[in-house]
């Protein structure tokens, strides 16, 4: 049975710890095509600074290994993005496929609080990073999946190398000129678009 993973986000803009956290998580399961889907408007976030055409050409240029594809299905659908509705999409899609939900420790321990999650352990397992140096963090989250979301069986739990840096942090470098953790491709677009000026 194939094994693909489906990674949302913003991605406003993709930038390499996006894709350090894609390539680790993808070993740890197995995964032999990883979609990116970036959202149309996420349900945690109020708006993005880039149009969702932007973030989707930037993920066209920074995803190129033939680990990954690129998805606009959640832009296509335009709105808030629901993560039930795109795996029962990609269900559709790929049905003889095992799907794999990959996601950062900071959504882990706010999944209870999501839309239908229960339904999303049915469809797909989740596959999280943990910052490796933070034990504590480590173990809050092996007891959430216990004793909230009571799916251990439903829930990978990776210890993965931290790239300090946010997209927030990558946004305000850009105003100044800056080049934090972006790809010379994506650099020149954004450069070329006059993007997060």
């Amino acid at each position: 049975m194939k094994k693909i993973a489906i990674y949302g986000g913003s991605f406003d803009p993709p930038h390499k710890g996006h894709k350090l956290l894609a390539e680790n998580l993808a070993r740890v399961c197995g995964a032999e095509k990883v979609i990116i889907i970036p959202t149309a408007l996420s349900p945690f976030k109020n708006s993005s600074s880039a149009t969702a055409e932007d973030r989707l050409n930037m993920c066209k240029l920074f995803f190129k290994e033939s680990l990954f594809s690129i998805s606009d299905i959640e832009i296509k659908r335009g709105g808030k993005s629901y993560t039930v509705d795109t795996l029962m999409q990609m269900k559709a899609e790929y049905p003889n496929a095992e799907l794999f939900l990959f996601m950062g420790d900071d959504m882990l321990l706010s999944f209870d609080k999501w839309y239908k999650h229960e339904e999303i352990l049915k469809l797909a397992t989740i596959v999280c990073a943990c910052r490796t140096e933070n034990l504590e963090e480590l173990d809050n989250m092996k007891e959430f999946v216990k004793n909230v979301l009571k799916a251990e069986d439903r829930v990978i739990i990776c210890e993965s190398v931290p790239f300090e840096i946010s997209s927030t942090e990558i946004r305000s470098s850009l105003k100044t000129g800056g080049n934090i953790g972006l790809s010379e491709d994506v650099y020149g677009y954004i450069s070329s678009r006059g993007l997060y000026q």
